[in-house]
């Protein structure tokens, strides 16, 4: 019954969501056929505080992802985000548990939004590439999913107090990747 009110809550929250996008920033979602049935992960560069929204909505399944820790700091907003798929990552360290939770959902065919550069950008370009969401997918056998979202930097980047209005934001995915272990340096090069 929780799992029916969670999926309830999250569709609507999508219809939402799409709606004052699509009037706010004029989002447009470009690839949506090459969105594979989960488990998959969705790799997605990070502009701003709007990209898990941004893929949250705009991928057809819901989506799990990765929070820093410090966001659950406040009661509220952490069931805020609870509720849309957000689960706890300590940052700076190799957490174990982020890493069991998200090969769980993954092996429960759920879909994964994870950020290779593990941060929001600091001026609207790609960061370094971190390996750990491709050993993710090469453990639990499922493709990455690439993603590029475009103009949410411009929006509500990192150094912006309040989110600006009327800017076009774009999100584009690309074809599902398979990826071993053995291929995970040579996808971080592409992906960076």
């Amino acid at each position: 019954m929780r799992r029916f009110f969670r999926m309830l809550l999250y569709r609507f929250s999508q219809f939402v969501a799409w709606f004052l996008f699509a009037v706010v920033y004029r989002i447009r979602r470009y690839g949506a056929r090459n969105i594979p049935r989960p488990p998959f992960i969705v790799a997605c560069n990070h502009q701003s505080f709007l990209d898990p929204i941004i893929v949250g909505f705009t991928c057809p399944h819901p989506v799990r992802y990765m929070a820093r820790a410090s966001l659950f700091r406040n009661p509220l907003f952490a069931a805020l985000i609870r509720a849309y798929g957000a689960f706890e990552i300590e940052r700076d360290s190799a957490d174990l548990s982020a890493l069991r939770k998200t090969l769980r959902f993954l092996k429960n065919g759920e879909c994964v939004l994870l950020f290779p550069e593990g941060t929001r950008t600091r001026d609207g370009r790609v960061g370094r590439i971190k390996p750990g969401g491709f050993l993710i997918a090469a453990r639990a056998e499922v493709p990455i999913v690439p993603a590029v979202i475009e103009g949410a930097f411009s929006a509500w980047g990192r150094n912006a107090k309040l989110p600006r209005f009327f800017l076009p934001i774009r999100i584009y995915y690309g074809k599902p990747i398979k990826v071993g272990a053995e291929d995970v340096k040579g996808v971080c090069a592409d992906f960076g």
